[in-house]
């Protein structure tokens, strides 16, 4: 298929990011959107991300505000929506080693305007009351929440297709096509296609696209082991998401529990499976009435990780026409660097709250 129409803009990847930006823009413009996937919307690394919606605390005070404003613009996103993405405002709860580390992690991120609430054992065991391994001290962050990143991101992909955009499947682009300084659009193993801005939410794959220009975007794979957990009882095991330095669990769909673990190495020891093994271990050490979880599945999750670990988005220097948005918590930033990038790429103008996050950053050698 060839397309030579003008007032066209061209998504290459819909994953979470890609799908966002597409439903953002199917809002704001009767432009001709085309949102291409290699394979099928949210079969890449979306399928196996976490998708818990936080604040990443810990982070420069800076990044820690944007995702705390990331997490309003999903408050948006949802009533927008009308509650059709099935967003979970569970709150999460967690714990650090000891309880001076956990008081101090609470106090500081109080005296930073985060939402942060301080539980003692009673609280705590109300809250959960499946939990019998117990801190004296535990924060509760009730702004938090969860989605099903599948789901999420097929009901925004329907609802874009609703609003008018083309979405093309098993399109996978070979290249970009290029004169002078100006990128004019794509070619897949089905044609060209031709359009006034390319936007690269590619994960993984955005290097190479990148790097057919000969712009080196410093982002690489970074492993991550996604567990599901069969929970047959009707009753639910876990009530909200928890974050502890021995596990990170929260409900998904009714009779799932889904656990996040570190990548260690490709050790036999460390393999996907054993790791899941032992965190279900865990998990039924930590929890009365666990005896029935058996594992159902484990992924590693191959996520973009740029090189300073904070988001790239914006318009790649030197080139017209082509926009790049990349970044390891995509779930939790997608909503509010999508509605930001949309703005941009429409209006051309530059949003402030984006300038930390230019690829031109790494210039420079950072």
């Amino acid at each position: 298929m060839d397309s030579t129409t003008k007032n066209t803009i061209i998504i290459v990847g819909a994953g979470f990011v890609g799908t966002t930006l597409a439903w953002y823009l199917s809002k704001h413009t009767n432009q001709r959107i085309i949102l291409l996937d290699k394979k099928h919307a949210s079969q890449g690394v979306t399928q196996h991300a976490f998708a818990w919606l936080n604040v990443s605390y810990g982070r420069p005070d800076a990044y820690s505000q944007l995702r705390k404003q990331a997490l309003a613009q999903w408050r948006s996103l949802d009533e927008h929506t009308q509650g059709q993405l099935n967003i979970q405002w569970s709150g999460a709860i967690s714990w650090q080693d000891n309880e001076t580390a956990t008081a101090s992690f609470i106090d500081e991120h109080q005296k930073n305007h985060f939402n942060v609430k301080a539980l003692n054992k009673n609280a705590l065991q109300k809250m959960e009351p499946n939990l019998c391994t117990l801190p004296t001290l535990a924060a509760f962050c009730p702004d938090e929440g969860s989605v099903d990143p599948v789901y999420a991101t097929q009901t925004l992909l329907k609802l874009a297709i609703d609003q008018g955009i083309i979405y093309l499947p098993q399109h996978e682009v070979l290249s970009l096509v290029q004169e002078g300084q100006r990128i004019l659009g794509v070619i897949t193993e089905h044609g060209t296609f031709l359009a006034d801005q390319t936007v690269i939410t590619a994960g993984i794959d955005a290097t190479a696209l990148i790097g057919s220009i000969g712009v080196k975007l410093p982002v690489s794979a970074s492993p991550s082991i996604i567990v599901h957990i069969n929970a047959p009882d009707e009753k639910p095991l876990v009530q909200h998401i928890i974050s502890t330095p021995e596990m990170e669990l929260r409900p998904a769909s009714t009779g799932k529990i889904l656990c996040a673990e570190d990548y260690l190495s490709d050790r036999p020891e460390h393999s996907a499976d054993c790791i899941a093994q032992n965190a279900l271990t865990v998990i039924k050490n930590s929890f009365i009435g666990s005896d029935t979880l058996n594992l159902e599945k484990t992924f590693i999750g191959m996520r973009p990780m740029p090189k300073d670990e904070m988001p790239i988005a914006g318009k790649v220097a030197d080139f017209e026409g082509l926009y790049i948005i990349s970044m390891h918590a995509a779930i939790t930033l997608a909503p509010l660097i999508c509605q930001l990038a949309q703005d941009e790429i429409l209006h051309g103008i530059e949003h402030t709250a984006l300038g930390p996050y230019r690829l031109t950053r790494f210039a420079s050698g950072n």
